[in-house]
């Protein structure tokens, strides 16, 4: 089956435990591989199909707060991260494609 990346990203708060979101968002049905160098953000390699159906998996244990789901392509990318961080999206850019 293929493997698509998703950008997750959500609103940061204090009625949040982050280390339960943290540890449910790496648990999720169909994650191969996920990336966390910016707070509230994460890459995911997943092999759902579409940005609705990782959203619906995610939607249970973040039910009343926003977030946003987006489908990445890695190979357009750009910005200031740690050189590891670039490491990791180039190996993923070629296991997606």
């Amino acid at each position: 089956m293929s493997r698509k990346a998703y950008i997750l990203t959500f609103d940061r708060d204090d009625m949040l435990n982050y280390k339960e979101i943290h540890d449910k968002i790496i648990s999720l049905p169909d994650l191969t591989n996920w990336f966390h160098y910016i707070k509230s953000s994460y890459i995911l390699i997943t092999t759902a199909q579409s940005a609705s159906i990782l959203s619906g998996k995610i939607k249970p244990f973040m039910p009343d707060k926003r977030f946003l789901v987006v489908e990445l392509n890695l190979n357009n990318r750009n910005g200031w991260l740690p050189n590891d961080a670039w490491d990791w999206i180039r190996k993923q850019t070629s296991r997606t494609n």
